[in-house]
């Protein structure tokens, strides 16, 4: 002790060689074992010492790849797909809506791109709550890209404003599970 501090650096004794090489190999060992007892089964379904299936482990992994399988796909009961183009001309100062009808976790894919930079907003309206639209993205641009998944019944689609002193004209693509509202 020196002047009432203890050097601790002095009183720690390091491994030999051997020692350390003993850790380092058990500490090995027991993550091989961890692996093999249940990270394997319990993640990948892969069992080599039937651990997995007698603690229940290999269940939790079958689990979550059903649950993976039914989130990532989407399956339907009748043929709703279709693909629709089309190509819209906006004079100066003329505003346009485009809209769809889609049930609740229909999908939608869709592409617009315009000559000039448009004010937009895409958004939707609840057949339960027709008055009150919720916005999903609204700018100024020439182009937006993007998919749905319809929180809701109702109409969804795009409001352009053509805000600049030359036509505008608007190619838009969609594809997915909708019905075109013809008249609005």
């Amino acid at each position: 002790m020196t002047n009432g501090v203890t050097n601790l650096a002095a009183t720690v004794a390091m491994p030999s060689r051997s020692g350390l090489l003993w850790r380092v190999g058990g500490s090995l060992m027991a993550a091989g074992v961890i692996l093999l007892g249940f990270v394997l089964p319990a993640e990948y379904q892969i069992d080599p010492t039937g651990f997995g299936k007698r603690s229940g482990l290999a269940r939790m992994a079958q689990a979550s790849a059903k649950a993976a399988m039914t989130t990532s796909a989407h399956t339907y009961s009748s043929p709703t797909y279709t693909t629709h183009e089309t190509d819209l001309t906006l004079r100066p100062g003329q505003e346009y809506e485009y809209k769809v009808r889609m049930k609740p976790e229909e999908t939608l894919l869709f592409s617009w791109k315009s000559s000039v930079p448009l004010e937009f907003d895409f958004h939707g309206e609840a057949d339960k709550d027709p008055g009150n639209a919720v916005s999903y993205k609204a700018g100024d641009g020439a182009e937006l890209h993007g998919s749905l998944i319809a929180p809701f019944q109702g109409i969804h689609g795009w409001y352009w404003k053509n805000n600049s002193k030359e036509n505008a004209d608007i190619h838009l693509k969609m594809s997915g599970e909708f019905v075109l509202i013809e008249d609005f």
